[in-house]
């Protein structure tokens, strides 16, 4: 298991779980995706939801699937999930946030204007 991401199986085939940090809502939420056999089948598309859950349908082997991504509330730094298929718990972990830096800059941007708003009026 890689440190940014979760990784596991079912039936024979690797699941992969990831998330980064998306735009949306200036920069304050993260989009989970899990990933079959290397095709991404669900997407959480960054929500603005603390815990919540998104179920997608998928094909694997000429057969239909449900996909059933349950997160709760995580941090900048990762989230912790349960993943079912088809009604059954493939996993129950945390992922990740790979690029969860990205969520101090509007932050980071406000004191940076502040001080160079500070240092222009005191002239």
């Amino acid at each position: 298991m890689s440190q940014r991401n979760a990784a596991t199986s079912w039936k024979g085939v690797p699941i992969q779980v990831t998330s980064k940090i998306i735009s949306r809502y200036a920069w304050t939420t993260a989009s989970i995706d899990v990933s079959v056999n290397g095709i991404t089948v669900l997407r959480t598309g960054g929500v603005a939801k603390i815990a919540g859950d998104t179920t997608a349908t998928f094909e694997h082997k000429h057969m239909r699937h449900e996909a059933v991504l349950r997160w709760q509330r995580g941090s900048f730094r990762s989230f912790p999930f349960q993943l079912e298929i088809d009604g059954a718990l493939v996993t129950d972990s945390r992922v990740f946030v790979s690029n969860w830096w990205i969520a101090w800059w509007p932050l980071t941007g406000t004191v940076v204007v502040a001080l160079l708003w500070r240092m222009v009026i005191s002239r």
